[in-house]
């Protein structure tokens, strides 16, 4: 039987594979009346012989289970996923990194594989891709065949550097800001979306009921702070995404089933609410905290 690499992976040799192949080695040498019981002088260093092997093929295994990055762990890992130019994000865990390395369940390659990278750099908060594929600019005003990036936080040199490593060039680049970089003499122009951050302010109606087990409904501030929690963070509403009644029912009643949103106004802070929805351009990007939402029980 074949050990070591083979075609399906690695087939790890054991240790009583290993002691038998040492005991007919003996054998072969010596004869079949040679003594090695786990008694004997010869029993105990084949033992020890075997023991030693096994070792050397257990660390044989890990190191190849290591160039895997579907098997290896921590910084291990992470040196795989620099052939990937990728780099774990803060408090990322190993099967998430993973996945990024690999691309499970991910369609485009190319867009995983920026958001990835630039999520990693130090001071970024959140970021969003885009691409238009088209021959004409899309609807949010991205030109053909171009890359846009929308990020909050981070360094300028590094996120420009980032984008360039990934947006071959003769592919372009959309955004309010520009930035410069220069690797090994060669000039090049990256342009990114730096969102303007708009506060908004929201009053929900509500209309609350005991849940199946009798326990009794959230409390108003309760889901004021559900609700910004789901529009804060990385799960935070993507720019140029307007402030609708869908969006604020959608986030308390998947969050709360025992709540249903009856209305919702909205506005730009420190404007009074009013009717929604409410605009957001692309080039914006809306922020809520809980101090400036009001959930109002029916």
């Amino acid at each position: 039987m074949a050990y070591g690499v083979v075609p399906s992976g690695f087939d790890l040799k054991r240790l009583p594979e290993i002691l038998a192949d040492i005991q007919a080695a003996n054998i072969a040498t010596f004869g079949p009346g040679v003594i090695q019981t786990d008694q004997s002088p010869l029993g105990q260093l084949n033992g020890l012989h075997a023991d030693l092997a096994a070792s050397l093929w257990e660390l044989a295994l890990s190191v190849y289970q290591s160039l895997d990055p579907d098997q290896a762990e921590g910084a291990r890992l992470d040196q795989v996923a620099k052939l990937r130019l990728l780099t774990r994000a803060p408090g990322e865990s190993d099967i998430d990194f993973r996945q990024a390395i690999t691309n499970a369940g991910r369609a485009r390659i190319d867009m995983s594989d920026l958001s990835q990278a630039l999520s990693a750099l130090p001071g970024v908060t959140w970021v969003q891709t885009y691409v238009n594929d088209g021959d004409a600019a899309d609807a949010d005003g991205i030109n053909a065949h171009s890359v846009a990036v929308a990020i909050l936080g981070g360094d300028d040199d590094e996120i420009a550097k980032t984008v360039r490593a990934y947006v071959v060039p003769g592919i372009g680049t959309y955004g309010n800001t520009t930035l410069e970089t220069t690797i090994e003499g060669f000039c090049r122009s990256i342009k990114i979306i730096r969102p303007a951050v708009v506060n908004v302010t929201i009053e929900v109606d509500v209309e609350a009921q005991p849940d199946r087990n009798g326990c009794p409904p959230p409390s108003a501030l309760a889901i004021a702070s559900g609700l910004a929690q789901s529009l804060t963070g990385t799960s935070r509403p993507r720019n140029g995404q307007d402030v609708t009644e869908f969006l604020a029912r959608q986030a308390i009643e998947s969050r709360y089933p025992n709540i249903r949103v009856v209305a919702v106004r909205a506005s730009r802070t420190p404007a009074a609410v009013g009717a929604v929805p409410v605009a957001i351009d692309f080039f914006e990007i809306m922020a809520v905290s809980a101090d400036r939402i009001t959930v109002i029980p029916q």
